[in-house]
């Protein structure tokens, strides 16, 4: 089954358009195509395989690749690695963990402690970037630049909104081992 969306976006920068598909059984892989100025300026793949896979879990793959790439890049927080056509491989990367989900409120703040871990390694990952984005009804409202301890913790705080019913923070981490987003809903003083 090929399954695939079409977006153009506005970015800090440009518009993109965005396009990502999945190429078939006979090329078992979700491929996204960043465009900017009729130039492919970036790509990201994720194979799978036919036989573990329904069409259903492929359609799911497709649509969340295509809207995190979408949200990154209207976000400001995509960036083209090298010359944008290469991937990192499958098993390069982090992982993102929010470690207190349903205890963000400290005082007037809101406080998001985060464990990043690179999957190459299996290990903490330290002094690696991350640029945190707080958005409010659609909006950035607040915007950090971070970098993560040795032990891969890293620490966000705001001021907490007095109207604040639900907002998303974007955490994107950028280091040798690739680039990954990562999004977190808050509803309450709690994190889901």
């Amino acid at each position: 089954m090929i399954f695939g969306f079409n977006t153009d976006v506005a970015g800090k920068d440009a518009v993109y358009h965005v396009q990502t598909e999945d190429r078939g059984a006979r090329n078992p892989v979700v491929e996204s195509i960043i465009y900017a100025g009729g130039k492919i300026i970036g790509r990201r793949r994720t194979a799978y395989v036919p036989a573990e896979v329904s069409p259903e879990r492929i359609e799911e793959m497709v649509r969340r690749q295509h809207k995190e790439l979408v949200e990154a890049i209207r976000v400001g927080t995509w960036v083209p690695a090298g010359d944008g056509l290469q991937s990192p491989p499958q098993n390069s990367g982090y992982t993102i963990e929010l470690l207190n989900p349903a205890d963000v409120r400290h005082g007037e703040f809101l406080r998001f402690q985060f464990s990043v871990r690179d999957k190459a390694r299996n290990a903490p990952a330290g002094a690696v970037a991350l640029d945190v984005r707080w958005l409010l009804r659609g909006e950035v409202v607040e915007k950090q630049s971070l970098v993560s301890l040795a032990d891969g913790s890293a620490e966000f705080w705001l001021p907490r909104p007095t109207d604040l019913l639900y907002g998303t923070l974007l955490v994107c981490v950028h280091g040798s081992g690739g680039t990954e987003l990562a999004k977190f809903h808050v509803r309450g003083q709690n994190a889901e």
